[in-house]
């Protein structure tokens, strides 16, 4: 099914935003791993915290700009050929909401982890001031 996705949905804009998805995992655990080891300071993790919430939204607007572009090139073939079967258009709808769909659920997972890593952070920084 994802590489299916990836071929539908045209394979520049779908791979990076895979890519995307896999920034967000690895630097999901880095952060992570970075407040259990709680060498770092906690500027250090609210900033690694930000750019998780940074790339998740990158990746929505990203897919957003693919469905654009795609939409764009459609129009002008569907003005070159003038009549289209309803379902032809539905299904090219269809394929063009893939990219914004899934730089969309990166950004509400990327939300969570930053909402809860936020927390932790927080937590962290009660610790410091507290020794």
């Amino acid at each position: 099914m994802v590489i299916d996705h990836l071929i539908e949905g045209g394979p520049t804009f779908m791979s990076l935003i895979y890519l995307m998805w896999l920034g967000v995992i690895f630097m999901s655990i880095r952060l992570f791993l970075n407040l259990k080891k709680s060498q770092k300071s906690p500027d250090k993790l609210s900033r690694q915290n930000e750019s998780i919430l940074f790339l998740g939204s990158f990746a929505f607007l990203f897919g957003v700009l693919a469905q654009v572009l795609g939409m764009f090139e459609a129009f002008g073939v569907i003005a070159e050929i003038g009549d289209i079967s309803p379902a032809l258009l539905a299904g090219g709808f269809k394929v063009s909401l893939l990219a914004p769909l899934y730089g969309f659920v990166l950004f509400l997972v990327s939300g969570i982890i930053w909402f809860v890593f936020k927390g932790l952070i927080k937590n962290r920084k009660k610790e410091k001031l507290v020794n």
